[in-house]
């Protein structure tokens, strides 16, 4: 099952580029019209970094929402939160167990490596077909012998 981000999401990296776009534009007219304006703020290593972040931060969430965020295959779940510079292929048999706030947001999905235990966190509101989701992974944790425990409010899935 192939799980992409919502449109909204691509559409705001996507909003960001183009206002980096425009100050970009904005402030190289501004400078080649009036080279004296090199000397004001325009002049700032603070701006032209502050603009540089703006297009950094905008590609990268535009660009990573054209890939999926969420694959679940037979071997392995592949996670690609916005907040992660490289995707995470977790096989199902490395998985020891997953967090999530009972009505919240945030899904954190522990897993082993050879190094020791790992964890990447998820962002739900910006799954398409959240429920879906949720519900595919419980199945399948579930049929791993996973069970369900809830510790004030927070929802674990762990082996029993």
């Amino acid at each position: 099952m192939i799980y992409s981000f919502r449109p909204w999401v691509r559409r705001a990296g996507l909003s960001i580029v183009l206002v980096a776009g425009s100050a970009t534009a904005a402030m190289i007219a501004w400078l080649l019209l009036d080279p004296s304006a090199r000397f004001g703020w325009l002049g700032e290593r603070a701006v032209w970094l502050y603009v540089g972040t703006l297009w950094i931060g905008g590609l990268k969430v535009w660009l990573g929402t054209l890939r999926p965020v969420a694959q679940l295959g037979q071997e392995s779940i592949v996670l690609r939160p916005l907040h992660n510079l490289r995707q995470r292929t977790i096989a199902w048999t490395a998985i020891r167990g997953t967090e999530q706030m009972i009505g919240g947001d945030r899904m954190i999905v522990y897993y082993d490596t050879p190094r020791g235990m790992r964890f990447v966190a998820l962002n739900l509101n910006l799954v398409k077909g959240r429920r879906d989701f949720l519900a595919q992974l419980d199945a399948r944790l579930r049929l791993m012998g996973f069970v369900e425990k809830a510790v004030g409010r927070s929802r674990y899935l762990t082996r029993s």
